[in-house]
């Protein structure tokens, strides 16, 4: 139950925020709404104005962003799929005009139901003029009528709604572009009194909540809050979004095997207040339109009970320091994190780092020991099932010190991100090069390719997510995937062999200090001498020595792949064999540069090296994946003695 208890506080903790809309989080996204207790949302295409004494005054189709409406429903109402079950104020034309039948319509009109409904809320104690007003005008049954008669609705020639619109395109009437499946009859309707929009009324909300209260009869222990209440048995839908029919909780298999034999009855399984219930599933449906993230059909939500902000677990370290700018612009773009304006974005490792501090104790500040905060996974095992694939309760500082460990332990030099950034009244997109961790959908996409199964990534992002929040050791298996794929960059394009290599590199490094408790860093360790490494650098040298010798003696760039590229492969299966090839492709080369007066040091270098390989490891044993770091730090050490001491051997950098 800790789910439920923590969604049910936070709902309680966040009352003031109960049915004003949020702003959007992400570009595109509907703002989502808090709901009140009893009250779901609906996309609803008319609007009705009435007056005081419920006369129709006019009506008027809604634009799209006006549809989303806030409504009244009963249990049955709110779980309804086919059934024929009124909401008890907003419905679509079957349930709410009497005249439904007279006008074409073919289901079965409810129109009485409706009204038996209505008049038993108006009657009560908590009954309203302005619903009341609403109850008067549709019992004169002329609703179709009346939206006819002011050309929201079109009848044909006999007097039906037309099922479709058969005329010129550039001339469809609103309705049909309102209504997804573009039959009429099928429109829902919402009202105003006297200007007043009933959907929106905190008045209506409140009155109507506590009268259905007032008329629930199901009494029982709620297992959350440990008291007898009335309990619910059909709990709330549209989890995710406003279409999705999921629930995490349902119990409607009476005959197979629910309950396998340990319960006679869904209520002897579980018992929820019926307040509870509605607190909890509202609050979850708001977090996730607020700050969930979606990849699929999963969502993965953190959230702290007083709304503290949090920081992206899912992200990169990029992510984590442009999240805290507050002159952010959020867009919906594949090609990186979008921003208005990242004028502030540190150029330099030193300042990034600063910029990652800044935002550490931003969150530390908020974040604290006292702070509760709960990460939850939700996926949909069926269409109308949800599942909590992940759920941890975590105190705040916790969250944040395993979220800082698994920035600071998994991180290397990354090249392939781009942000907007605005510059002269204009967005453009600009390379980023930064010192971070990955995020788990760059480490699936580097382990399973960029074209990985869904499912496959959801299941990797989940896998990885206990190792961001609770510091648990990372997947071997998912590590040596990336290391695979990045040794054999020769069958990626450039851009990906770099970038899966950088993401490579910083799961062996965040590997062996969390896993094996081995410390290796970005820098060249001239120490080591673990066989695999050594044979690593050898190859970065046998690929530097080709690289120098066609760019210095042709003088010319070429996109051709180096003999070291091409045997990569080959060599960390069986490296004394292939370098031994290696050695004797490399020959003319080396010829070009001494013919050529020009630097041998790569070759001088490679000898060194392996001389440093003891006799009986010098062998076709398979390299471990420390190789990888090995070459990586060998090739960024080339490079950065070329811009500092040697600036005649300086060259392209072939893997940008």
């Amino acid at each position: 139950m800790g789910w439920i208890d923590r969604c049910y506080q936070t709902y309680e903790k966040n009352l003031d925020q109960v049915g004003r809309p949020s702003a959007s989080i992400r570009f595109g996204w509907e703002a989502p709404t808090l709901l009140p207790v009893a009250h779901t949302t609906q996309k609803v295409n008319i609007e009705v104005n009435l007056s005081g004494s419920g006369e129709f005054l006019s009506a008027r189709v809604l634009r799209s962003e006006e549809m989303t409406t806030v409504i009244p429903c009963t249990e049955e109402s709110s779980a309804r799929t086919s059934g024929a079950v009124p909401h008890p104020l907003v419905d679509k034309l079957q349930y709410i005009a009497g005249d439904y039948i007279a006008y074409g319509g073919t289901k079965q009109s409810m129109w009485t139901e409706y009204l038996v409904q209505l008049q038993a809320w108006c009657d009560s104690s908590y009954g309203l003029e302005p619903v009341r007003a609403v109850l008067l005008y549709l019992k004169k049954g002329c609703l179709i009528h009346d939206l006819v008669s002011c050309k929201v609705l079109l009848a044909d020639g006999k007097g039906c709604l037309l099922k479709k619109w058969t005329g010129p395109k550039e001339d469809t009437p609103p309705i049909f572009h309102s209504v997804i499946s573009g039959d009429q009859l099928e429109s829902f309707v919402r009202f105003q009194v006297d200007g007043n929009l009933l959907s929106s009324d905190p008045e209506v909300w409140d009155n109507y909540t506590q009268y259905y209260r007032s008329i629930l009869k199901n009494m029982g222990i709620c297992y959350v809050q440990g008291r007898e209440m009335p309990v619910s048995f059909l709990n709330p839908s549209k989890i995710r979004n406003a279409s999705d029919r999921a629930k995490l909780i349902s119990s409607n298999d009476t005959t197979n095997f629910t309950y396998r034999g340990r319960f006679d009855n869904a209520q002897e399984a579980l018992s929820i207040g019926y307040d509870t219930t509605q607190k909890a599933h509202s609050a979850l449906r708001w977090l996730v339109g607020r700050q969930g993230i979606q990849n699929g059909d999963q969502t993965i939500l953190v959230w702290g009970t007083e709304n503290e902000p949090i920081p992206s677990v899912v992200g990169d370290t990029l992510d984590f320091v442009v999240g805290s700018l507050s002159d952010l612009e959020d867009d919906d773009d594949d090609l990186g994190t979008p921003c208005k304006a990242v004028a502030n974005l540190p150029k330099t490792r030193e300042a990034f780092a600063a910029e990652f501090n800044k935002a550490v104790q931003g969150y530390r500040h908020a974040l604290t020991a006292h702070s509760q905060v709960s990460v939850i996974v939700l996926d949909s095992a069926t269409a109308g099932r949800l599942s909590i694939r992940y759920y941890r309760e975590l105190q705040g500082s916790c969250l944040m010190n395993h979220i800082v460990d698994w920035h600071k332990t998994f991180d290397w030099e990354l090249r392939y991100r781009k942000l907007k950034i605005q510059e002269n009244s204009k967005k453009k997109w600009v390379p980023i090069t930064f010192v971070g961790t990955p995020a788990p959908a760059d480490i699936a996409a580097a382990a399973y390719g960029a074209k990985v199964d869904e499912k496959l990534k959801q299941q990797t992002v989940e896998r990885l997510l206990p190792c961001i929040t609770e510091g648990r050791f990372f997947p071997k298996d998912i590590m040596l995937a990336v290391v695979r794929r990045a040794s054999n960059g020769i069958a990626l394009d450039p851009w990906e062999a770099s970038k899966n290599r950088s993401i490579a590199c910083a799961l062996i490094k965040g590997y062996y200090h969390r896993n094996l408790k081995e410390e290796y860093t970005m820098a060249l360790d001239e120490t080591c001498s673990d066989r695999s490494y050594l044979y690593g650098r050898i190859l970065a040298c046998a690929d530097q020595l080709e690289q120098y010798a066609i760019y210095n003696t042709a003088g010319e760039k070429t996109s051709r792949p180096t003999n070291a590229l091409r045997y990569e492969v080959a060599y960390t299966q069986h490296p004394a064999k292939t370098l031994a090839l290696l050695r004797k492709q490399l020959k003319p080369y080396l010829e070009r540069l001494i013919k050529a007066k020009k630097s041998t040091y790569a070759d001088d270098l490679m000898l060194q090296l392996i001389a440093r390989i003891p006799v009986e490891q010098f062998n076709d044993q398979p390299l471990t994946e420390l190789y990888l770091l090995g070459y990586t730090c060998q090739r960024a050490e080339f490079f950065k003695k070329a811009d500092t001491n040697e600036k005649d051997e300086a060259m392209p950098d072939l893997d940008q």
